[in-house]
């Protein structure tokens, strides 16, 4: 029975993360059009122009949100196809594409993709992006 157990384990806990992803997803996703919506008519009726104080921070956070998640979701992908083999690896959903690139930069070696990151942008994008912890993380470690 303990066999068992163990073959079915690992999919299972897939099987739950999925259920959740979806159900979940579905729920952050409707939540978050629901107060979008509300933060835009709730400015526009009182004839205060300044919601876009409060959109730029929403638009921010799903904008770091998705680069999350294609940092985690795409992490072999630029692993492999950018032959990132040291410590630093793309595929954490708490960092951005650019922070690691920027990582892999400064301790490993220098990318097209950074520099193509840069051009797009803004000169040093990447090395801006990494976050006092990170750096201090890779410096210690």
């Amino acid at each position: 029975m303990k066999e068992l157990w163990k073959l079915i384990k690992e999919p299972w806990k897939l099987i739950k993360e999925i259920f959740i992803l979806i159900f979940g997803g579905i729920i952050f996703i409707v939540f978050a059009i629901i107060g979008i919506l509300y933060t835009f008519v709730k400015h526009i009726l009182k004839g205060d122009y300044s919601f876009s104080k409060q959109l730029i921070p929403i638009v921010r956070s799903v904008t770091l949100a998705l680069d999350g998640i294609a940092c985690a979701g795409a992490g072999e992908l630029l692993n492999d196809v950018l032959r990132v083999k040291g410590r630093i690896k793309y595929g954490k959903w708490y960092q951005t594409i650019s922070a690691i690139t920027g990582l892999v930069h400064i301790y490993e070696k220098d990318t097209w993709f950074r520099r193509f990151l840069d051009k797009i942008l803004g000169k040093n994008h990447c090395d801006e992006a990494i976050t006092d912890q990170d750096r201090f993380y890779y410096k210690q470690n």
